[in-house]
């Protein structure tokens, strides 16, 4: 199933131990990038973790935040006192020198980073992990389904635009035939005229049509387009990450419009190709959110 670039899952887990928090969330990027945040003393975990997420996701800016609150009574709280000597100091010379008494919090001094810590003594990482996999792949799973969910808008509508194409495309080529007959008229007049001024061979001039016919010859870029269409609904359909068809499939298909554009001089086809390149554009931009 086609999936987004987008997409947020979350678990939670709580014991007599503790609480345990997985937060993800992604936006759209070429490769897969995975910030984490995690708590103090759990560096560890940062390969277990990326692990696991690459397994399930190929593609996208992942943020994952990991919280734990630990219910260990052993759990031994930090002050940085020298750091806190200073901010206290900090604030009595800024106050003396701005003559102004600034208030000061001391919860929100215990809040700044490197001032204070709680560290939980005697943690074995493998127990740690056994409690943290579970409510990670949790969060995962519900991460994916968000994702597989907008994919499948974006596949819906990439869908619509692919008929809308083939029904474009159809058009042009019942205006074809009048068309190749109108070019061939005006062209053979217009040489014939011009030939009997210059005295051209008339066997000449049969040959200079033929070639000037076929490079107006659109069929093959039609061929081609509906071909890029049926592979459109191919990769739409499957289960595989397909961002990179997708956007391989789109060029193709801008090169075969443009190249029909450039054979013909109709107003009408001109309009109607005008529609499939606009339309080509819209499914562009879908496929840079597929992952």
């Amino acid at each position: 199933m086609i999936s987004s670039l987008t997409g947020f899952g979350h678990a939670s887990f709580t014991d007599e131990a503790g609480r345990i928090n997985v937060e993800l969330k992604s936006v759209n990027n070429r490769f897969l990038q995975i910030d984490l945040h995690l708590p103090y003393g759990y560096n560890w975990a940062d390969g277990l973790i990326r692990q696991q997420v690459s397994t399930r996701i190929s593609r996208g800016k992942v943020y994952l935040h990991l919280e734990i609150v630990d219910y260990n009574p052993n759990q031994e709280i930090i002050i940085n006192r020298p750091l806190l000597k200073k901010l206290i100091n900090l604030r009595e010379e800024v106050a003396k020198e701005s003559g102004q008494t600034l208030p000061l919090e001391f919860d929100g001094l215990l809040a700044l980073p490197g001032v204070m810590k709680v560290d939980s003594k005697q943690i074995n990482n493998d127990e740690m992990w056994q409690r943290i996999q579970p409510v990670l792949t949790e969060a995962i799973e519900q991460f994916a389904a968000s994702r597989a969910r907008e994919g499948q808008n974006l596949a819906d509508d990439m869908r619509q635009r692919s008929v809308f194409l083939r029904e474009t495309i159809t058009k042009i080529e019942k205006f074809i035939p009048e068309y190749r007959q109108q070019f061939i008229s005006k062209f053979t007049e217009r040489i014939t005229e011009l030939a009997g001024k210059a005295g051209f061979d008339e066997s000449r001039l049969g040959t200079e049509i033929a070639i000037w016919v076929d490079r107006s010859d659109v069929s093959e870029e039609i061929t081609r387009l509906n071909s890029h269409l049926k592979e459109l609904e191919n990769i739409l359909g499957t289960d595989k990450p397909a961002g990179r068809r997708l956007d391989f499939l789109v060029q193709e298909l801008n090169r075969e419009a443009n190249t029909l554009s450039s054979k013909i001089s109709d107003v009408a086809i001109s309009q109607l190709t005008l529609d499939i390149k606009c339309e080509i554009e819209k499914i562009r931009e879908q496929a840079q959110n597929i992952e």
